[in-house]
């Protein structure tokens, strides 16, 4: 009988728990978005304010192909470029093996729609949106910048760029409805709640720092001889 009730009670107390975790990665989850929809965030490059740099994050690709996703990406950064908003763009993405590369794609759209190769900057280590942010104070030593990716993704890397120190607006680069879009919602939520503990309780390091490279500077090192 005994054993029944310290169930009962072990039982009650983690339904309590869990309870009481929901609601408070609920709060959590609702108040970085809020933060992130009083920034002004733009869904037009007219209306993004100027910056020193634009920075696009990776997404999947197919060989050589960008996703539809990365391809929006890739032109909404160049809109930027090409209409003064940004002197420079650092294209932040995964290229840690050799056999997945998305960085190569996505410098060859900047470089044959000319971008200057003095100001197009590659990050071989952004594995995360917590890597891209970090090592872009850190290494590329940025101060100002503009954010270019989806709606669902953009609370999480304004949250991180606050805590790292970057003055970041945010350009939504929603050209279409892309397959999954649900899926990546739901998986935003886990992501960003991920994004504040990994910043306000462990720390976490990006997995890579490394050199510095200002961005101020010409970005050809960070690319000649390891992409193209």
């Amino acid at each position: 009988m005994r054993f029944l009730v310290n169930h009962k009670i072990l039982a009650l107390v983690f339904l309590v728990f869990l309870l009481m975790s929901t609601f408070v990665g609920f709060a959590i989850d609702q108040n970085m978005i809020d933060e992130y929809n009083q920034s002004n965030p733009s869904k037009n490059f007219r209306t993004v304010p100027n910056a020193t740099v634009a920075i696009i994050p990776g997404a999947a690709v197919y060989g050589l192909t960008p996703s539809p996703i990365l391809i929006d990406r890739l032109r909404c950064g160049l809109y930027l470029y090409r209409n003064g908003k940004v002197k420079k763009i650092l294209l932040s993405g995964d290229n840690g093996t050799a056999y997945y590369n998305e960085l190569k794609p996505m410098l060859q759209f900047m470089l044959n729609n000319g971008v200057k190769k003095e100001d197009v900057f590659v990050d071989h280590a952004g594995f995360r949106t917590l890597d891209t942010m970090i090592r872009a104070r850190a290494v590329y030593q940025i101060q100002d910048a503009i954010f270019v990716s989806q709606k669902f993704h953009q609370a999480r890397a304004h949250f991180i760029a606050r805590k790292v120190g970057i003055q970041l607006a945010s350009y939504e680069s929603d050209m279409r409805i892309y397959r999954g879009t649900r899926y990546y919602r739901f998986r935003e939520f886990f992501a960003r709640l991920l994004a504040w503990i990994d910043m306000n309780l462990m720390h976490t390091a990006p997995k890579y720092l490394g050199d510095p490279y200002p961005i101020q500077g010409s970005g050809i090192d960070t690319w000649k001889g390891s992409i193209l």
